[in-house]
This record gives C-alpha cells, structure tokens and sequence, in this order.
C-alpha cells in the first residue's frame, strides 16, 4: 500500500519509465540474490548451500536472456524488487538464525517430499516458459493459445509451476516465512492464472 501511494497510481501511462524484459528480470532477481549472499557471508562453507540460488539466477540469466516481451514499467519492477529483497532476507535470516535442525534433517521425508515438489514445479516452470516463448515470432505481440505441456490441463501452466515451486519450498522449508511466501505467491500469481482464463 505504501509504495502504491508513493509511486502514484499509474494512471498517466506517458511519464512511465520502461525497462526491457532482460533488464527488469536482473535488477529483480539479482536483489533477491545478493539479500541471501548478504547472509551467508559469515556463514561456515558447509552451511552455503549454492541451490538456494537456482530460482534468481535461472530467472536473472536464462529466462531473461531468452524471453523476448514488451518493456516493463519502472515503478512496478521498483516494487518488485523491494518484495524480492526483503523476502530473500526473511527466508535466509529464518533459515541461517533462526530455524533449529536436528541432526537427521537431511533424511526428513518431509524434506524430500518439498524438494520432490519444488523441483516438479521449477521443470513445469521452465518448459511452460518456453512453450510461451516460442509462441509468437521475433517483434510479434498477437494473442495466441499455448499448447503442450501443462498448458493441456491448466491456462496458467507457468504460473502453476511458480506457485508449485514455492509450495514444495514451503513444504522443505517448514516456517513461518516459507509458508508466508507461498501464500502471497498464491495471492498474487493465482489471480493473474485466472484472468489468463
């Protein structure tokens, strides 16, 4: 609510600055990012785990180097990735300060079962990606229907993917802040799932 009021309401379109696809993705998952090497900083080698990585920079480089969209409003990727930022730092302050793991963590079923999940739904993200790239041709911004894929059983196959991703996240993670984020993920990318209808 407050950067809503403090970026305006959006209504004059004209005086918006624009970032492309490939910048905007950088700026916002790179802050997402460094939140997390921010805390593992002083951390000890065997507790920097490189996957917690996989989803900025798969987003950042590969995603962004490949998608081809229309340019991004300033404001909404400053939204972005103030959210990004401080969500990074909650779930690694959670995870580096604040969560307790027993000794037999690493054999939780639980664990796996997030991970299992998290990883079904990062493969469905990434191939519904790029059934949606290849849709349209190079400069083309016509509307076409996706097929293939889990675009045979839901519209928003990629969104599903995202918020799969982040409910087997949840399910891993097993906090608080873990679950707030699959939630909001919900909150936010299901409404935009069901318009896509």
């Amino acid at each position: 609510v407050v950067l809503v009021s403090v970026l305006g309401s959006g209504k004059s379109k004209s005086r918006d600055m624009l970032l492309r696809p490939l910048e905007e993705k950088l700026l916002l998952h790179v802050a997402a990012g460094t939140a997390v090497q921010i805390l593992l900083q002083n951390q000890p080698e065997e507790s920097r785990d490189p996957t917690v990585l996989l989803h900025p920079v798969s987003r950042s480089f590969v995603y962004s180097l490949l998608t081809r969209g229309r340019p991004v409003p300033l404001k909404i990727i400053f939204s972005s990735i103030v959210f990004c930022s401080l969500n990074g730092f909650l779930q690694g302050h959670y995870l580096l300060h604040c969560a307790q793991f027993q000794h037999t963590w690493l054999r939780n079923t639980r664990l796996f079962a997030g991970v299992l999940v998290f990883s079904i739904g990062l493969t469905i993200n990434i191939h519904s990606d790029h059934i949606l790239r290849n849709l349209r041709k190079p400069g083309e911004y016509v509307y076409r229907i996706p097929r293939g894929g889990m675009f045979e059983f839901v519209s928003g196959a990629n969104f599903f993917g995202e918020i799969t991703e982040w409910c087997g996240y949840a399910l891993a993670a097993w906090s608080l802040p873990a679950f707030a984020f699959a939630f909001f993920t919900i909150c936010s990318i299901g409404p935009r799932a069901y318009y896509h209808h």
